[in-house]
């Protein structure tokens, strides 16, 4: 059974409209939740999709991080200093930790944060660059292993939430799902757990094809605007504006090119470990669960009975491609809000009853 065929928890059903993909195959079409996200549609030929209005004047230019984040700091953990964006931090509502997928980075995040703090004024978000991505900076950003990347996870919240007594969901985009699911249960007051596009299943069975499509994808750019050009014609990014965020912190200097910031191919020891036993974590994880998927993919055997015994909520948004957040960040925004809200403690006061007086001594 496909996930556009089972029912969400709670009593909602998931859309079924078809995905937007040029052209597939059946084979393509079992498999296509690609760890180290890379989606599956990239290997399917496609019509590149120019955004609506067109480009003028020639290529897509950058976009500032400060336009869709308050603040941005640099949060040393042990060898490792971390780049950080938030916002909302003063305030009283709950806070959502998101963290991204592999070859990404915290501004994969930024429109979809932008929305929510405007949506619902209290909510604070916090974005940060994983270990050997964008602009956190340190010893060992090769080392991608699993038990790293939670460690790393749970000090930059304790850095930059300490003493927190805030609500906490955490959200995270396909290998950030993994560190996500693993790192919940050492987290303080987390009351929900997202992960965005990632099945344990069907990225076990992608592991194989991975190296194929890093290996034929353009290895360098002549300038930033052609390296979000290529992410755009390619659909790896459907949103322009969020492909002009995130794109240029995904690269670095090489000479008189730019270059992948993150080698993808050194980290294949991890692969398997990021995404075994990803459906038992995320399906007993101590919190409100919510999956949230492009809409092709299929629930593995662990998670459709989870599933089908209401253990955790499945949103589907076929109309996405892998980086779901990037592509309809305020469908993504909305339903993250809805599901805190759905969640929440209430704090409901306890009324005291007073005691009847004590009965008068009769004389």
């Amino acid at each position: 059974m496909r996930a556009g065929q089972a029912w969400r928890a709670r009593g909602d059903r998931g859309q079924t409209s078809e995905h937007s993909l040029a052209s597939s195959t059946p084979e393509d079409d079992d498999c296509v939740c690609w760890p180290m996200d890379l989606r599956q549609g990239m290997f399917k030929a496609r019509t590149p999709r120019p955004p609506p209005g067109g480009r003028a004047g020639g290529e897509p230019q950058p976009l500032a991080w400060s336009d869709y984040f308050e603040n941005r700091q640099a949060v040393p953990v042990g060898d490792t200093r971390f780049n950080v964006y938030s916002s909302g931090l003063g305030g009283a509502g709950p806070v959502f930790v998101l963290h991204h997928g592999a070859g990404h980075s915290g501004l994969t995040f930024g429109l979809l944060a932008r929305h929510m703090c405007a949506a619902e004024p209290g909510i604070a978000v916090v974005a940060f660059d994983a270990r050997g991505h964008g602009g956190t900076a340190g010893d060992n950003e090769g080392d991608l292993q699993l038990e790293r990347l939670v460690d790393d996870l749970v000090g930059v919240v304790d850095a930059v939430l300490p003493e927190n007594k805030r609500d906490v969901v955490l959200v995270g985009h396909s290998m950030g799902g993994a560190v996500v699911a693993r790192a919940c249960r050492r987290i303080a007051h987390v009351l929900g757990l997202v992960l965005i596009d990632i099945v344990e299943g069907s990225a076990m069975e992608s592991l194989h094809a991975i190296p194929g499509f890093i290996v034929a994808r353009p290895q360098t750019f002549a300038t930033v605007g052609s390296a979000i050009s290529w992410h755009i014609d390619s659909a790896e990014i459907q949103n322009e504006e969020s492909a002009r965020l995130s794109v240029p912190s995904l690269i670095a200097p090489a000479g008189d090119a730019w270059a992948w910031r993150t080698a993808l191919l050194p980290t294949e020891p991890f692969w398997r470990s990021w995404y075994q036993g990803l459906s038992s974590a995320f399906a007993t994880a101590p919190a409100a669960r919510l999956l949230i998927l492009a809409g092709t993919d299929r629930l593995d055997k662990e998670l459709l009975i989870a599933q089908m015994q209401g253990k955790f909520q499945l949103e589907l948004l076929p109309a996405a491609g892998h980086t779901i957040q990037e592509d309809l960040p305020e469908r993504v925004g909305d339903t993250l809000v809805s599901f805190w809200r759905r969640n929440q403690r209430l704090d409901i006061p306890v009324r005291r009853i007073n005691p009847p007086p004590p009965a008068k001594a009769q004389e």
